[in-house]
C-alpha cells in the first residue's frame, strides 16, 4: 500500500482532545479506557462511545503470523465489508466515530491514490476517511488514539514530533505545552525556502536536543526518507528519557524479515537507485521526498541494537473508529 502524506486544509474546528488527555493524564501509569464525554452544546446527553479500540502488541514476524491465523475468517470479511463501502462515485462518505472530536462523523473518503490489486482497484483507506471536524484522515487520528491509549501522556510530557506543518502536529500543539516539533531537514534548498516561515528544522540522524529531553517521541511517516535511518533511531534513543517511549509509522512489510532498500547516498551526495525511485507527498517540496526504504521485521531488532529496550508492533482495526484498510500497524519503542 502507497505511503503517502496527504496534507489536509488547517481550518480545524475546536474538538475536546485537550479534555480526553487530561481525564487521561490522572492515570499516566496505565493504559487508559474509552471514556464517553458529554455531547454537543444543546444535546440531551452523553456521546455513545464504541467498543474501546482493540490494540495487539507483536514483538516478531512469528507472532504476527501467529495472530493472523487466528483472524483469518475476520479479515475475509473485513475486505468484504470495506469493498462494499467502496461507492462508485469520485468521493463519498462513511459514517462512525472520530475518537479525537469524540463525536459521530461521516468520515470523506475518494478514489485518490487507489493502487492495483490483482487487476482491481483497492482504495488507499489509511489516507481517507477524513473527519469534517478536525480534519484529521484515518492514520492521523489513528495516531492520537494509540498515543492515548498506550502511552496516556499527560500535559506535563516533554514530547518531540518529526512534522510541524501538519494537522496531525497543529491538534497536538493544542493539548501539550510542551510539544516541539521540527522538519526533516532534506537539503539546504528546503532550509532556505522555509526560513521564512519560521518552521525549525532538524537532521533526525544528529539531534540538537540534549540527552535525555524527551518522554515521548512522534515520527510518522518520516523515516523511510532518511538514508542512515539506523542513526535516526539511535538519536531518538539518545534524546528520550529512561523508560521514554516513541510511537511511529513507516511503511512497512509485514511478510518480509528484511529491510528493502530502494535508494542509497553515495559518499559525494549522489543517490544510487536500486530500485525505481519512490516519491511521497511532501506538504514543503511539491516534488515529493525520496523514500530510501520499506521495513520489515529486522526493523524492531535494530532499534533495539541502538538503545531500546523493546520495541513492539501495534496492531489495529477499527469500522467504527474508521480505521479501515489492510494491516493496520503501527510501532511502539520503549527506551
Amino acid at each position: 500500500m502507497p505511503y503517502g502524506r496527504i496534507i489536509n486544509p488547517v481550518g480545524l474546528a475546536e474538538v475536546r482532545v485537550k479534555e480526553l488527555l487530561q481525564r487521561f493524564s490522572k492515570r499516566a501509569c496505565s493504559p487508559p479506557r474509552d471514556e464517553a464525554v458529554d455531547g454537543e452544546a444543546g444535546s440531551s446527553g452523553p456521546v455513545d462511545m464504541p467498543a474501546p479500540l482493540v490494540i495487539t502488541r507483536i514483538r516478531s514476524q512469528p507472532e504476527f503470523q501467529k495472530h493472523q491465523a487466528q483472524i483469518n475468517a475476520e479479515l475475509a470479511a473485513r475486505q468484504e465489508a470495506e469493498r462494499e463501502l467502496a461507492q462508485p462515485f469520485p468521493s463519498f462518505t462513511t459514517s462512525g466515530f472520530c475518537f479525537v472530536c469524540q463525536k459521530r462523523a461521516q468520515f470523506l473518503s475518494s478514489w485518490e491514490q487507489a493502487f492495483s490489486v490483482g487487476g482491481h482497484l483497492e482504495m488507499n483507506w489509511r489516507e481517507h476517511m477524513q473527519c469534517p471536524r478536525c480534519r484529521l484522515n484515518n492514520r492521523m487520528r489513528a495516531s492520537i488514539h494509540l498515543l492515548v491509549k498506550t502511552i496516556a501522556p499527560t500535559t506535563e510530557s516533554r514530547i518531540y514530533a518529526t512534522e510541524q506543518s501538519s494537522p496531525l502536529f497543529i491538534y497536538l500543539r493544542k493539548c501539550f505545552p510542551f510539544l516541539q516539533g521540527s522538519e526533516f531537514m532534506q537539503d539546504s534548498a528546503l532550509v532556505s525556502e522555509n526560513s521564512s516561515k519560521k518552521l525549525r528544522h532538524e537532521d533526525l540522524t544528529q539531534l540538537s536536543f540534549p540527552t535525555h529531553s524527551f518522554d515521548v517521541i512522534l515520527s510518522f511517516d518520516v523515516l523511510e526518507h532518511i538514508p542512515d535511518y539506523r542513526s535516526a533511531f539511535a538519536e531518538c534513543a539518545r534524546t528520550l528519557k529512561p523508560a521514554g517511549k516513541m510511537l511511529f509509522s513507516v511503511p512497512f512489510d509485514a511478510n518480509s524479515v528484511r529491510n528493502q532498500i530502494l535508494a542509497r547516498l553515495r559518499k559525494d551526495g549522489t543517490i544510487d537507485y536500486l530500485l525505481p525511485p519512490e516519491y511521497h507527498d511532501d506538504p514543503q517540496n511539491p516534488g515529493g521526498c525520496l523514500c530510501f526504504q520499506h521495513f520489515g521485521w529486522e526493523m524492531l531488532e535494530e532499534m533495539k541494537q541502538v538503545g531500546f529496550s523493546r520495541v513492539w508492533a501495534l496492531s489495529y482495526y477499527s469500522r467504527e473508529y474508521g480505521y479501515l484498510g489492510d494491516k493496520q500497524i503501527q510501532f511502539l519503542a520503549e527506551k
